[in-house]
């Protein structure tokens, strides 16, 4: 049972495949992989394979449009996915410091 839990979590989907799951036309996965959003394995639109990060990405991505009832072409989408990826980011940092600073003065 392991194994097959193992061979699952390790496998990659075809753009075919993902755009199928995702939820997301083939132009918009095109498009998020041109802006660097997504990071597909292989050298063309036929060879790509997209790992699981992918797919939560995009699932997310589509969640964000659905939810927000726009109507935001995929430039727009992984704009404003990068600027909350960044917010997170710098919030991280932030934590981090403020429990150095009260390390340091303990």
């Amino acid at each position: 049972m392991t194994e097959q839990i193992t061979t699952f979590e390790a496998s990659w989907l075809t753009v075919t495949e993902f755009t199928r799951v995702a939820g997301l036309s083939q132009g918009d996965v095109v498009a998020l992989v041109e802006v660097g959003v997504l990071k597909p394995s292989g050298h063309s639109v036929q060879d790509w394979s997209f790992d699981s990060e992918a797919m939560t990405l995009a699932r997310r991505l589509r969640r964000i449009r659905e939810d927000l009832e726009l109507n935001l072409d995929v430039h727009a989408l992984a704009l404003g996915f990068r600027l909350l990826e960044r917010i997170t980011e710098l919030e991280s940092a932030l934590n981090r410091s403020q429990r150095q600073q009260l390390q340091d003065r303990s």
